[in-house]
């Protein structure tokens, strides 16, 4: 981040908005892309039990290369396995590739034109398909043969809705949306209308809005035991949009805040530089998708590095272009402004690296 001329503007802009600095994502547990930064080791055969009743959610949750394999997979050995039952009733019934070539069947081959592995692989792509190119097909000779035509005819329809109904679910996934839904980099602390505020900016660059957008908050703190052992404790925070809501309307960015007072868990503010012992933020922004009606979680985190101790954002209000549109600059996402009456703000800058 630099700073810009006094004389000029009190206010604080960032260098670069499309290159976050994610060089301290190792310690959080939320990174600050919203990625989960956990790993669970040693998962007894209970658990993985039950990833296996719940397989298809453990599908769709999979990455795209393994839910590509298992989509070639569900058809080529339904093909196969099928292919080689119908070569095998082909051979036991004697339609041999030697006896098609020479003519002297002396009796209805099971299927026509299937006489080695081939064509009954390509028999068995027909039939699942439905392709019907009509130089092969069933006869009466074998009602065996009739009963798996029937039987693979049904699975291949499950195993074409299973495939299916598993990659459209991946498609229509909200977890791309909430790439468009932006927070700022870092977090202000600072007096604003005669309370300690805790405030972070939050802006959605897609046309279509989320609706009931509410944000969920809490604190991480890292505590130990008596015999020194370190474990983790939540504390939830709560923030309001900027009309004292706990719902927002991100039409152009907005600021949401916690309020310090007694009861919160960050009192003192004077001590925010530790979070009060607590190590990490970590803002959850949920709401409703409007095309798809479908919920999207977006979430970051932030540091007791990240939050600047005498600042807020600067007010982005939008203006009315000559067409009769609104619009407002989101390169102010991250624009900051100093907050004069906050206590011991000038002794923070001069120890201040920001």
């Amino acid at each position: 981040m630099t700073v810009c001329n006094v004389k000029s503007s009190p206010c604080r802009y960032p260098s670069d908005l499309s290159i976050p600095d994610y060089s301290e994502d190792k310690s959080r547990i939320v990174t600050k892309s919203g990625n989960f930064n956990v790993r669970l080791n040693n998962v007894n055969s209970r658990i993985l039990h039950n990833y296996l009743k719940d397989a298809f959610t453990t599908l769709v949750d999979a990455k795209w290369r393994w839910s590509i394999l298992i989509f070639i997979l569900g058809f080529m050995i339904t093909w196969l396995f099928f292919a080689l039952l119908y070569w095998l009733f082909s051979y036991l019934h004697g339609d041999t590739s030697d006896s098609y070539v020479e003519g002297i069947y002396g009796y209805p081959p099971c299927m026509s034109n299937v006489y080695d592995f081939s064509t009954a692989f390509l028999f068995s792509l027909e039939t699942q398909h439905t392709i019907g190119y009509g130089s092969r097909a069933t006869t009466t000779e074998c009602p065996h043969v009739v009963i798996l035509v029937f039987t693979q005819f049904i699975v291949g329809i499950g195993v074409q809705c299973l495939t299916a109904a598993l990659v459209f679910s991946k498609l229509l996934r909200s977890k791309r949306r909430g790439g468009t839904v932006m927070f700022s980099q870092k977090a202000c602390l600072g007096i604003v209308d005669g309370k300690w505020r805790l405030m972070i900016r939050v802006g959605d660059f897609r046309r279509s809005k989320l609706l009931g957008v509410k944000a969920i908050c809490y604190l991480v703190k890292r505590s130990f035991t008596a015999s020194r052992e370190e474990y983790f404790e939540k504390v939830d925070v709560d923030f309001k949009s900027e009309s004292g809501s706990e719902f927002l309307t991100l039409l152009w960015p907005a600021v949401i805040y916690h309020t310090i007072d007694q009861n919160s868990p960050l009192w003192p503010p004077e001590r925010l530089q530790s979070f009060n012992e607590f190590s990490e933020l970590i803002v959850n922004l949920e709401g409703v998708i409007e095309s798809t009606s479908r919920v999207v979680q977006v979430r970051t985190s932030y540091i007791p590095t990240e939050v600047r101790y005498g600042y807020k954002f600067q007010n982005i209000s939008p203006q009315v272009d000559v067409d009769g549109k609104y619009s407002c600059s989101y390169f102010d996402l991250n624009t900051m402004c100093p907050v004069l009456n906050t206590p011991g703000r000038k002794r923070r800058l001069n120890t201040s690296s920001f």
